[in-house]
């Protein structure tokens, strides 16, 4: 009998083996049909095994926009070729390759070469990384929180948390010392997220809650490096190691921050189910309350990964925009003299900027779309297609990571004029063209386009606004910065202005 029992074991480990095999075997024979495929897509040379991780990430994130930089200048393409090791990942760099693209493919990368799947720990499946029918349910009941008289009720939100940033960076500037602005504008964009957003007084800019803020900085320093090192992909190894394990315990630290304010507020509600005067109407509030057409809200897990991946992209990306354009407002005086003019013009001598202010700037507009085109904030975009799709005549096969370089289509010389030049009259409303449609993409474009757009725009005007009208931004000579390509695209060394107090 024990004989008998060895046999059948031995025979159905021999099936499993086989079994097993042949499936690496089509995975295999699949993988290579599918390289033969992208090898007709222009590319420079790679290694084997390697393909261009050495050279993309020699030195710095930055060595990844160098070499797609070098391949669309050299090879004159709108789309090419990039190898992570062993992944083959589609670089688009024109408009009209991204036309093609948006209009076939809506997914967004969570396979285990895709950088969204790097962020499931941390903010879990909200608009930034759902597909399908659960980002179609989600999308539609998160839309009436960014109406406009919701946004409209975040303005005074957004003037007393700058009078804030504007106080804590004339402190620190006494003496006529340059001021690293970065960190300040990270800290007052987080307040007023959590504050219009949450209803929650973070006081961020007051060294208050700082735990959540450094968790956050520091997963995505260890999401960035591990996409650098393909073979940290498998969540099997990273999370043995060091770094993985520094990275669960953080991202349990940073969701159980929103998770108190979360259940704090599902209390109130129940207890208390009418909005008063006391409180204004928020994002929490309309997730919290929102219903289908089945009448089924979101389940606490939605809820909570939205709530995450709003903080941090709507914080995150924002931060950025205004630091870069702080920055060109230093580089670019006579610039800023205009926007200065701008902004006296719409405001005058007042100090509070009300939601009819915001449609009436129109230089200042322009630099900060300029900005935004120049610098950035998002520099990728990352989908991935469930078909086979043809794009400017190269047969893409199913399951390929497609990167849609918004940096290079903004600095794509058959798309933009000078385009390594800045140039914020090139946004004049003279000057418009379809350029920014699917040329210009700090939001990207079509349905997946940034919910919060007006949200962010609202802030960077307002914080750049009273900047402005406060201070003379002039650059530090001293100090140098450069593009940092992350998930957002970060200054290497800080910003470091000095600023002159106006006395209008």
């Amino acid at each position: 009998m024990e004989l008998s029992w060895s046999i059948f074991m031995f025979y159905c480990a021999v099936l499993f083996l086989g079994y097993v095999s042949i499936q690496v075997f089509i995975l295999l024979v699949d993988y290579n049909r599918k390289c033969r495929t992208l090898r007709r897509l222009p590319q420079p040379p790679s290694h084997w095994l390697y393909g261009h991780s050495r050279e993309i990430f020699v030195e710095s994130s930055k060595s990844f926009l160098d070499i797609s930089t070098r391949t669309m200048e050299e090879m004159d393409a709108k789309v090419f070729l990039l190898w992570m090791g062993p992944f083959p990942i589609v670089q688009v760099c024109h408009p009209e390759t991204f036309k093609q693209v948006n209009q076939k493919v809506l997914t967004k990368d969570n396979s285990m070469s895709g950088p969204y799947r790097l962020l499931l720990d941390f903010i879990g499946e909200g608009l930034l990384g759902s597909n399908g029918k659960k980002w179609e349910r989600n999308r539609k009941l998160l839309t009436p929180a960014f109406h406009f008289n919701i946004l409209s009720g975040y303005v005074s939100v957004m003037n007393k948390a700058v009078d804030t940033l504007t106080e804590k960076l004339e402190t620190a500037t006494v003496g006529g010392k340059s001021v690293d602005v970065f960190p300040y504008v990270c800290r007052s964009a987080l307040d007023v997220l959590v504050t219009c957003s949450l209803s929650y007084e973070g006081h961020f800019q007051d060294y208050q809650n700082l735990d959540y803020l450094n968790a956050v900085q520091r997963i995505l320093e260890i999401e960035v490096q591990r996409y650098s090192q393909p073979w940290q992909m498998l969540d099997v190894l990273f999370y043995l190691s060091p770094a993985g394990r520094e990275l669960k315990r953080l991202c349990k630290s940073s969701r159980s921050f929103t998770e108190h304010i979360i259940k704090a507020r599902k209390a109130e509600l129940k207890n208390q189910p009418e909005f008063g005067e006391k409180r204004r109407l928020d994002f929490l509030d309309i997730l919290l309350t929102a219903r289908d057409e089945q009448g089924n809200g979101l389940t606490f897990e939605e809820i909570h990964d939205e709530v995450d991946t709003f903080t941090f992209a709507g914080h995150d990306t924002t931060a950025c925009t205004i630091s870069w354009t702080i920055y060109a407002l230093g580089l670019h005086r006579e610039a800023q003299e205009l926007v200065y003019q701008d902004v006296c013009a719409v405001i005058g001598d007042d100090t509070e900027f009300k939601t009819e202010h915001l449609g009436k700037f129109s230089y200042l507009t322009q630099f900060v779309k300029e900005t935004m085109r120049f610098y950035s904030p998002v520099p990728v975009l990352t989908r991935r297609n469930e078909h086979p799709i043809e794009i400017d005549g190269y047969e893409i096969p199913t399951g390929c990571s497609i990167n849609i370089q918004s940096y290079l289509i903004h600095h794509n010389k058959h798309v933009w004029t000078d385009h390594n030049e800045f140039k914020p009259e090139r946004f004049n409303a003279v000057n418009r063209d379809g350029n920014e449609i699917y040329g210009f993409l700090p939001f990207s474009a079509g349905s997946r386009n940034c919910i919060g757009q007006v949200f962010a725009m609202n802030e960077v005007k307002i914080t750049i606004a009273k900047l402005v009208k406060k201070f003379e931004v002039v650059k530090d000579p001293d100090y140098e910065t450069d593009i940092r390509p992350e998930f957002v695209m970060r200054p290497s060394d800080g910003i470091k202005v000095f600023l002159k107090k106006r006395f209008n």
